[in-house]
């Protein structure tokens, strides 16, 4: 693993201490795995791109709609709330569980996109 991929683990890791979430990565804009922590068997590749085409269509239905840039989308499921967060060339995705109190978590997202924005330069 690259040190660059290592520091974003590290990242990832300090938002999961900080916050209810319990697994995050961050993917850049072209579906490749950049860093991740996410728990469980997950395909990273699968994760990667399906992050990279949600992305995608909310820039795209923010557009259409005249909305400014997307800047995050949240998707509510059954078992956990997914969050994603818009960087320059990137974003980050957390895993919260269903109750979580979600305003925190998008207030450590935020100090963890600072971080990542700081480490990407």
């Amino acid at each position: 693993m690259s040190a660059l991929s290592e520091k974003l683990k590290a990242i990832l890791k300090k938002l999961e201490q900080n916050s209810d979430v319990f697994g995050g990565a961050v993917v850049n804009n072209r579906g490749q795995m950049m860093a991740s922590a996410l728990m469980g068997d997950y395909d990273e590749n699968t994760v990667a791109a399906m992050s990279a085409a949600l992305t995608s269509v909310g820039i795209r239905v923010a557009k259409t709609l005249s909305a400014g840039d997307m800047l995050s989308i949240t998707l509510n499921a059954n078992d956990a709330v997914i969050l994603v967060k818009q960087l320059d060339r990137s974003v980050l995705i957390a895993l919260a569980p269903t109750d979580a109190k979600i305003g925190l978590i998008e207030f450590e997202i935020d100090q963890a996109v600072e971080e990542i924005k700081k480490t990407l330069k």
